[in-house]
């Protein structure tokens, strides 16, 4: 079963210039729950961070059925205060490339083995249902140690274990490769995704259908440099293309358009399943196929996330969608002779505006072409 994992309260406030205040976390959360999410976690556990701790207690109090989950360093003091919040999974993370472990935290691999052990163990000891394990910077980690790290995973008694690619360096093809580096341990596998390269959604999308169950996502692909999976793409290609959970594509996208507002980012009008103008058409072909049936040149129904169908008439529109124009504005269907004329008087006057003609300006010149209404 292919789930997903929203991340915006975590990864999302990440991203430069973003700060969630605890109301705004409280209406992202509200959000969330809305469209219906398998999983929402709520962020960074650090000891005596009492503003995670009462988003936490308020959180479970109002969505007590709702799979929440803290993210956590191998840190004991870190994994106590989690405990204390009682989420329904404890996610560890731990550097599993040399990069990271020797570069950043002047470490080796056996301490990354200690540590990712102790850590699972502690979190038992304290009484943790479910722990999940985080493999960062997956994608540049030799594949044999992977799959060391994700025995002592499985031995120590982790439920899931997810990839992650941490510096948007992957390919499907290598998300592939490393899903099946973990293949076969009874681990559940999950992905984390950066779009450095713009194959977040991609990567994401193909992690699952090589294998993965879980994928992290966040509203707007908001996180660090270029961001990571988008929730609105992903979760609408699961659910028009896969047939997958039932999420609620029209509570999602509410929220990711007041998150924009709230954080300052654009939706461009062409941006998938959020933009404006990706139901707009103008050119003369495609205006008949959509006339004639809308699936021939649209993916999904407007109507599933919130958009309007919007026909154009302009520098390439053809003679079928000028005369259903006009028809549509009230005037009889027209002649041959007359139609071709229009449809020249349409596109010398879209190209002397630069632009799509509205509609009284399609009405001034079928009056001269055709005649009134």
């Amino acid at each position: 079963m292919m789930q997903l994992i929203d991340t915006t309260l975590r990864e999302g406030e990440q991203a430069p210039g973003v700060c969630f205040d605890l109301l705004l976390k409280k209406k992202i959360a509200q959000g969330l729950v809305a469209t219906g999410l398998a999983e929402i976690e709520l962020g960074i556990a650090v000891a005596g961070d009492l503003d995670l701790a009462e988003f936490s207690h308020w959180f479970q109090a109002l969505y007590p059925e709702q799979s929440f989950s803290l993210w956590s360093r191998c840190c004991f003091a870190d994994i106590y205060f989690a405990r204390s919040l009682n989420p329904s999974v404890l996610a560890l993370s731990v550097p599993v490339s040399d990069l990271h472990l020797h570069d950043k935290l002047a470490k080796d691999r056996n301490w990354a083995r200690e540590s990712l052990r102790e850590a699972i163990r502690f979190a038992f000891f304290l009484g943790t249902g479910k722990v999940a394990v985080g493999f960062e910077d997956a994608t540049r980690a030799d594949n044999g140690f992977i799959r060391e790290m994700a025995d002592i995973a499985r031995e120590e008694g982790a439920f899931r274990l997810r990839l992650a690619d941490t510096v948007g360096i992957a390919t499907p093809k290598v998300m592939g490769q490393k899903i099946d580096a973990v293949a076969g341990l009874g681990l559940e596998i999950g992905v984390h995704c950066h779009n450095d390269f713009g194959m977040a959604t991609a990567n994401t999308i193909a992690s699952l259908e090589y294998g993965a169950g879980w994928a992290d996502v966040t509203v707007l692909g908001l996180g660090e440099r270029a961001g990571n999976s988008r929730l609105e793409e992903v979760a609408s290609f699961l659910k028009l293309q896969k047939g997958g959970a039932a999420y609620d594509l029209l509570a999602m996208c509410r929220l990711s358009r007041f998150l924009a507002q709230e954080t300052g980012r654009q939706v461009p009008g062409a941006r998938p399943i959020l933009g404006e103008d990706i139901f707009t058409c103008e050119t003369g072909l495609h205006l008949q196929g959509l006339m004639a049936n809308p699936q021939t040149y649209e993916p999904y129904d407007p109507s599933c996330v919130g958009g309007k169908r919007r026909i154009l008439v302009g520098a390439k529109a053809g003679r079928h969608a000028v005369g259903k124009t006009v028809q549509r504005l009230g005037f009889a269907k027209p002649d041959p002779i007359g139609l071709e004329n229009l449809t020249r008087r349409v596109r010398a006057l879209s190209h002397e505006k630069r632009r799509p003609l509205v509609d009284h300006e399609v009405v001034g010149l079928a009056v001269s072409c055709l005649g009134h209404s």
